[in-house]
């Protein structure tokens, strides 16, 4: 990652620390790792909340999800204008993950694969992860899967909210190498898994 888009992320961290996730971006490997889980490829539509800088993005973009099958979503005005201007081509939706729902719906990207979050989801109040999670799902195809990253030793989403919405939830990757280490979470509706 490139030095302007570090400074970039932790001015922003600076200024809002509650919104955004870490006070670094996410390393290599945990990107890789989001994307894998996502089963990112060719043909594959994701969305994905809270990208900040688009290290995931990149990610996503690398392992071949064409930028005409991503959409963001991301709060922060200033990360949606870097975005949109490092990343042509792919949908930048600037706005508030718990309205995920209404902006694939506005945008035509309902029936979705999958759904990747750098959201700090864990630290968020129930009533946020319903939102969040639900929307998620609701955007979905019967598929998709609902892709997590978390710095916690626990599943980043309620007890819970998993067996209302029923998913079933496992640790995808430990990925001890990034900064500060994380977790990779992935989410699959119980009667995909059956």
């Amino acid at each position: 990652m490139a030095f302007a888009e570090r400074k970039l992320f932790v001015e922003r961290w600076v200024k809002s620390p509650l919104k955004v996730a870490s006070v670094t971006p996410s390393g290599a490997d945990l990107c890789r790792a989001m994307a894998e889980g996502a089963g990112a490829a060719a043909g594959r539509r994701v969305i994905e909340l809270g990208p900040g800088t688009g290290p995931i993005t990149a990610a996503l973009l690398h392992a071949g999800v064409a930028p005409s099958d991503l959409l963001l979503l991301e709060l922060d005005d200033v990360f949606a204008h870097h975005l949109r201007t490092r990343h042509p081509g792919v949908t930048v939706v600037e706005g508030d993950a718990r309205r995920i729902g209404r902006a694939a719906a506005a945008h035509g990207w309902t029936g979705c694969d999958a759904v990747v979050s750098g959201l700090p989801l864990i630290a968020m109040p129930l009533s946020a992860q319903v939102r969040i999670a639900g929307g998620a799902f609701e955007a979905m195809g019967p598929g998709g899967v609902f892709v997590q990253l978390t710095y916690g030793p626990f599943s980043p989403l309620n007890p819970a909210l998993v067996r209302r919405l029923g998913l079933v939830g496992r640790r995808f990757r430990w990925i001890a190498r990034n900064l500060p280490p994380a977790s990779v979470w992935v989410y699959r509706r119980r009667t995909a898994v059956n």
